[in-house]
C-alpha cells in the first residue's frame, strides 16, 4: 500500500478481518439438527488445537463453561458470533491469547476461522490465518468438491469459503445525509455487502460500517482481497470529500458538535453505552480534523470495547445499570485525560 492510500485510510479503516468457513467430510452441518457423535466433536476440537501448535498461543473455551456475561463480552470484542453463544451443546472457540485469531467450532459451519488486525491490512490478516488453515486442513478430512470448492452451510460462502471485510468509520457521509446513497451504490457497483458493527442484521452504531465481499465462488482469495481493498479505498475517498464539504458548509456547527461531545465525555458523572458510542464518534471526527488535543483514534476505538456493557461488567463485577454508567464515565474521563499528554 502506497503512502497516499495509507494516509487516506489511516483514520477511517478501523480494522481488517479475514474469515474462512470449513466443514468436515461426512459430518453434517451443525444446523441440520442431527445428533453428532460426541467422539467426532471431541476429535474436531483436538484437531483444531493441534493445528494451532507452533502457530499461535491459544486456549479452548466451550460455550457450556461460560456464563452469559463472558459470552457477551466475547461478542462485543468481535471474537465470536451471537449464534455461537446459543450452542451450549457443542459450541466452542479456540482463542489466541492476544485475541487476533479466533476459531469458532460448531457455529453455522463446523469451523469458522478468523483473524482481525488493526487498520487497513487485509493481506497481513490473510497471511496469518492461511498458516493456521493449511495446518488445519492437514488435520481434518475437509468437505471439498473439485468443481465447487469448499462446501459450506450457506451457499453464499461456497467456493473459497472466504469473507474479507473492513470496518469503516464514516461520520461525514452520515452527517451529510449521503450514507444510504453510498451504501446502495456500493452494493450495486462493487457487489459488496454493507453491514453494521456486529455483522448481518446489526445497526451501524457509532457511524461504523462493515463492508465485505459477496462473491466467494469462481474467484481466488487474492482476487477477493483486492476487490475489498478497492472498495474500501473508494469509500474512504468519498468520506474524505464529504468531510471537506462539511467543514466548508457547517464549520462552526460541526466544531461546536465535536467540542460539546468532548466536553461531556471529559466531565460527565455517568455515561450510558449509547451516549458513549455517539459522542466518541464526534470526538474521533475532531481528532481527524485536528481540533482536539488527542493523539489518535485507536485508543478511542478500544475505549468503545473496554466500556461496552459486558466487558465492563467482566472487569468491574456485577452492579446496577446506574453504577455501571458511573464507572464507565470515570474510565472514559481518565483515559481521555491521559491521551492529552
Amino acid at each position: 500500500m502506497d503512502s497516499a492510500a495509507r494516509e487516506l485510510t489511516r483514520h477511517n479503516v478501523i480494522s481488517s478481518r479475514i474469515r474462512l468457513a470449513r466443514n468436515v467430510r461426512g459430518m453434517s452441518f451443525p444446523h441440520v439438527g442431527r445428533r453428532t457423535d460426541p467422539a467426532a466433536l471431541a476429535a474436531l476440537e483436538r484437531a483444531a488445537v493441534r493445528a494451532a501448535q507452533g502457530v499461535f498461543d491459544c486456549e479452548l473455551l466451550r460455550m457450556s463453561g461460560l456464563d452469559s456475561v463472558k459470552k457477551t463480552a466475547l461478542v462485543e470484542r468481535h471474537l465470536i458470533s451471537p449464534a455461537l453463544t446459543a450452542n451450549t451443546a457443542s459450541g466452542a472457540v479456540l482463542l489466541e491469547r492476544s485475541e487476533s485469531v479466533s476459531v469458532m467450532l460448531n457455529e453455522e459451519d463446523r469451523i469458522r476461522e478468523q483473524c482481525i488486525v488493526h487498520g487497513f491490512d487485509l493481506p497481513h490478516a490473510y497471511g496469518r490465518l492461511n498458516v493456521y488453515d493449511d495446518r488445519l486442513l492437514d488435520e481434518i478430512p475437509v468437505a471439498y468438491d473439485p468443481e465447487l470448492g469448499f462446501l459450506t452451510a450457506c451457499p453464499t460462502n461456497l467456493g473459497t469459503g472466504m469473507r474479507a471485510s473492513v470496518m469503516l468509520f464514516l461520520p461525514a457521509l452520515k452527517l451529510a445525509g449521503a450514507i444510504e446513497d453510498e451504501v446502495n451504490r456500493f452494493v450495486r457497483e462493487y457487489g459488496m455487502t454493507v453491514r453494521g458493527v456486529y455483522g448481518e442484521g446489526s445497526e451501524a452504531k457509532g457511524d461504523m460500517y462493515q463492508i465485505s465481499n459477496t462473491r466467494t465462488l469462481g474467484v481466488t482469495e487474492e482476487e477477493i482481497i483486492s476487490s475489498v481493498e478497492r472498495a474500501a479505498l473508494e469509500m474512504c475517498l468519498r468520506e474524505s470529500e464529504a468531510r471537506e464539504k462539511l467543514v466548508r458548509r457547517k464549520g462552526a456547527a460541526l466544531y461546536d458538535k465535536v467540542a460539546r461531545s468532548y466536553g461531556i465525555l471529559t466531565n460527565a458523572y455517568k455515561l450510558t453505552s449509547a451516549e458513549l458510542m455517539n459522542m466518541i464518534s464526534d470526538v474521533k471526527l475532531g481528532v481527524i480534523l485536528d481540533i482536539l488535543p488527542l493523539k489518535d483514534t485507536e485508543t478511542l476505538d478500544k475505549l468503545l470495547v473496554w466500556c461496552s456493557a459486558a466487558n465492563l461488567t467482566a472487569v468491574t463485577g456485577e452492579c446496577s445499570p446506574t453504577e455501571r454508567d458511573i464507572r464507565r464515565a470515570a474510565i472514559v474521563k481518565g483515559i481521555l485525560q491521559k491521551e492529552k499528554l
